[in-house]
């Protein structure tokens, strides 16, 4: 079955491409982008991943299955177009992910969250979001998983952890993307989950984030003109 996804994921965000449309995935389990990074990876070859998550999502398999949203980056990793993955945020992870990340040659970069907490406390965080931008190459697709953020923005996704960006520090990182000339080709949001009781709290946090990452992406695309603020 997930190899069917996959398939007809990556199929539907060719097509898109094909026809000079911006594909984006809104999952759903963070496995679910799969396709469509491996189609911007064939459309722009030497692609970078900016990846915003709690987790480093770099297992070999878990529990004996190797498509599930704990594996999504070592998958990625093994594709072909793929030059690098930069994580941002990073704060669960087990023995054999940090051992992947030091082996894999720079093709991951790891910006952890204790890190950027460091960073934050002494007002440099934009100097970590610079340096962590640098390592990316010309054409990003950004791939985000909610509880990237503060749990508190996000309490019921399936995996919360404490820590994580604020609203404003991910929007804030979009934009040094942009301003920094790269280009957004793609991106996905997953793992925003409702909450009981028509709680829209997640809801409304995951869709003001979409929200953002689509006006971004067209900035960088020179498809909109950037707003001007006072």
């Amino acid at each position: 079955m997930s190899e069917r996804v996959n398939e007809v994921v990556h199929l539907e965000s060719k097509r898109l491409l094909n026809q000079g449309r911006i594909a984006c995935v809104v999952g759903g389990d963070h496995a679910a982008p799969y396709g469509a990074i491996r189609a911007y990876a064939e459309r722009f070859p030497g692609l970078g991943v900016l990846h915003v998550d709690a987790h480093a999502d770099l297992r070999r398999a878990y529990e004996g299955f190797s498509h599930s949203h704990a594996s999504i980056m070592e998958n990625v990793m093994r594709l072909e177009g793929v030059s690098r993955i930069v994580q941002i945020g990073i704060r669960d992870f087990c023995e054999e992910e940090l051992e992947r990340i030091a082996s894999s040659a720079g093709r991951v970069r790891t910006f952890f969250d204790v890190q950027l907490a460091a960073a934050r406390s002494r007002g440099a965080l934009g100097e970590s979001f610079a340096a962590a931008i640098d390592a990316l190459p010309e054409a990003v697709s950004v791939s985000f998983d909610i509880d990237g953020l503060d749990p508190a923005l996000c309490p019921h996704t399936g995996t919360p952890v404490p820590g994580g960006l604020s609203f404003h520090e991910a929007s804030a990182l979009l934009g040094a993307v942009v301003r920094s000339g790269r280009r957004i080709v793609g991106f996905d949001l997953n793992e925003v989950a409702p909450g009981p009781d028509d709680d829209e709290w997640d809801a409304n946090v995951g869709a003001r984030l979409l929200y953002k990452m689509i006006g971004w992406t067209l900035l960088s695309q020179h498809l909109i003109e950037p707003p001007h603020l006072p």
